[in-house]
């Protein structure tokens, strides 16, 4: 197979992948909130154009399956065929037979489907022809009878040299209209075909005149060339609408040849339409903030150089250098976020078939969809967050005669939520459900030998004890849930992430799960102190205000490792002590770094405040595992390694410690 084809087959699948999840998207919208021309559509296009592109490059058993869903999707948004929820059941069948189907041509580009697959494709096609056959009124088909659908188009194409290097020949293009319509007349122009001895077999010289009958409008028939609309010169035009309109239509209904070779309309359909996102490998994107961090590293040593050398010309320069790489950065990383509401989407499939597989109905709802997020983060948090779902499904949201009878509405409700909290995303998983019962969760802890029957819990490390390997509160297993597996995947997956996992739940209730996890991995805005020798960076988002730690806060203290700010408690965390800093010489001066997450508040107590600065996290790497008070490393301009402190670990550690000292 021609090399360049297999090239461009990652280009389709990747296409065809979005236009898949697009196709889900609208038919869980009209699933949600009832019929929508809109919606439809986009199943529609979705269809049409993997249907196109298949047949580009010959995929017979994608473009037969393709086209009797497409036909009735035709009928459904032209109100021939009314849409129900068996329809929309039998359409996500047919949106994953297509998936299957692009997926097998990936691992086998010039294979044939083997018989379960095809079996598969034949029992959707039967039950999408079922719908076809008995989906026409009698008054409709008497109508059809009296009017005919069919237009005329006149076709003029004069296809780009280039065609051939980019997979493409002239055949398979007319082999499509033919299947779209009935060719009636083609005339090949052959003026353009240099002498043999100067003909480039890689180049095309072929233009033809084409005459079509079809049924389809003229979007559907532009559609047809989508994919060389920019490198070939297309006239298309209704010559039925030609001869039924006045002059002025003509203009509307006819594609001119322009001088650029360019598809354009007065009226440009969706499926046509430019868009101004170009699609690039992400690991490209990848590499290029990879080799940002190294420059972030080399720049700060340059500027230590010409702050040691005390040149303001060589220090003005390097400033102006700095301001220029952090916008670079800045925009690099905007690159990397996407909203999370893309990921969102998905899992209103999974609510609605792991539902309907438990005989439960669930609404989901969806706030904070446009929250930006690092589409590495959101990558690894995927399969954490849909276990999350299954589980609140499966385990939470009663079924509808349960809910009556405890007085709540029969269907249940689970939310998820996005939002940006102090330098991190804070996603919520929320049901109404029954909740988790603290007794229960006890004993099963105490058996599975997990906890003591003489330890005493907060209700919080009740509820963590779901997050233990081997837990479960399932009584039988089925393939959704309860084979004890999952949940402390769910927490080493989010801790691997540098976030936590939070549980609060009330039975009866419901259950809410909140996963804080960070916006980024690899370069973050810091704030650089200093505990004698030794430098630690503090991300800047979770600051709130430095103080100095005087003469009259430390009467207050009296030993204590707390004081009064303003009329509140703040938990302090000596560095020097926790971490046992030798210092040699007492600082001229304490100060205390106040930071805050999850709506906590806890003071840092350091020597020196040397300013903010781009940090680059660096692994702390194999040998410094345990260190888990620290989300990484950096190298500063002077080649000295700076710790990155874990500001939500060291919150926890601090808690448990005042736990320990006031049961002592």
């Amino acid at each position: 197979m021609n090399l360049d084809f297999i090239d461009m087959l990652d280009g389709y699948k990747a296409e065809n992948d979005e236009l898949l999840q697009k196709m889900e998207d609208a038919l869980m919208e009209i699933q949600e909130n009832g019929m929508d021309d809109e919606n439809i559509n986009a199943v529609f296009r979705a269809a049409h154009t993997i249907k196109g592109s298949s047949g580009m490059f010959g995929i017979d058993y994608i473009v037969d399956f393709t086209h009797i869903a497409e036909n009735l999707l035709d009928k459904i948004r032209n109100h021939k065929v009314e849409i129900n929820d068996d329809i929309i059941h039998l359409l996500l069948a047919c949106k994953d037979q297509m998936q299957i189907l692009i997926d097998f041509v990936m691992s086998d580009p010039e294979g044939e489907p083997d018989d379960e697959i095809k079996n598969t494709s034949q029992t959707l096609i039967s039950e999408l022809q079922a719908y076809l056959d008995g989906g026409t009124t009698q008054a409709q088909n008497i109508e059809k009878e009296i009017k005919s659908d069919i237009d005329s188009f006149e076709i003029k194409i004069d296809f780009g040299s280039d065609i051939f290097s980019h997979g493409f020949d002239t055949y398979t293009f007319i082999n499509y209209l033919q299947e779209i319509g009935e060719i009636k007349n083609i005339q090949t122009n052959t003026e353009a075909i240099p002498d043999f001895c100067d003909i480039d077999p890689l180049k095309c010289y072929m233009s033809y005149h084409i005459n079509l009958d079809s049924d389809k409008d003229l979007a559907t028939i532009e559609s047809a060339f989508d994919f060389i609309k920019d490198s070939s010169s297309i006239s298309i035009t209704n010559l039925s609408t030609v001869e039924d309109e006045p002059k002025a239509v003509e203009k509307e209904e006819t594609i001119p040849t322009p001088k650029k070779p360019t598809l354009k309309n007065k009226k440009v359909p969706s499926a046509v339409k430019q868009t101004n996102f170009i699609r690039i490998e992400a690991s490209k994107v990848d590499s290029l903030i990879n080799l940002i961090g190294e420059m972030v590293i080399s720049n700060a040593s340059v500027m230590q150089k010409a702050n040691d050398f005390q040149n303001s010309e060589l220090i003005e320069s390097v400033s102006t250098v700095t301001r220029m790489l952090e916008e670079v950065r800045e925009n690099a990383m905007q690159i990397r976020m996407v909203p999370i509401g893309e990921t969102f989407n998905k899992y209103k499939r999974i609510v609605h078939d792991t539902a309907t597989k438990l005989g439960k109905d669930i609404n989901l709802k969806i706030t904070g969809g446009d929250t930006e997020l690092d589409k590495t983060v959101i990558e690894k948090i995927s399969d954490p967050l849909v276990h999350l779902i299954r589980n609140a499904v499966d385990h939470g949201v009663e079924v509808p005669d349960v809910r009556t009878k405890s007085g709540k509405n029969m269907q249940g409700t689970l939310e998820l939520n996005a939002y940006h909290d102090a330098g991190a995303i804070a996603i919520e998983i929320i049901d109404d459900g029954n909740g988790l019962d603290e007794e229960v969760l006890l004993q099963i802890g105490i058996e599975k030998g997990l906890i003591n029957e003489s330890d005493e819990l907060t209700q919080k490390e009740i509820f963590a004890l779901i997050l233990q390997p081997g837990f479960s509160t399932a009584k039988e297993v089925s393939d959704i849930s309860g084979r004890g597996v999952g949940m402390d995947v769910v927490q080493r997956n989010i801790k691997d992430l540098r976030g936590e996992v939070e549980i609060d739940s009330q039975k009866g209730k419901g259950t809410k799960i909140t996963i804080r996890i960070p916006l980024t991995l690899a370069i973050i805005d810091g704030f650089l102190t200093k505990v004698a020798d030794t430098h630690f960076i503090i991300p800047l988002d979770m600051i709130v205000e430095c103080i100095e730690l005087n003469e009259s806060f430390k009467e207050q203290m009296n030993g204590n490792n707390y004081i009064n700010l303003r009329g509140t408690i703040l938990p302090l965390l000596n560095t020097s002590e926790y971490f046992n800093i030798n210092c040699n010489k007492e600082a001229e001066r304490d100060n205390v770094v106040v930071v805050n997450y999850a709506g906590k508040k806890m003071g840092i107590v350091v020597h020196e405040l040397l300013g903010e600065l781009q940090t680059v996290i660096k692994p702390m790497g194999k040998v410094f595992r345990k260190l888990n008070s620290f989300s990484g490393s950096s190298i500063l301009g002077s080649g000295e390694v700076a710790l990155i402190m874990d500001i939500p670990i060291l919150m926890k550690k601090m808690e448990n410690n005042s736990k320990k000292e006031m049961a002592a």
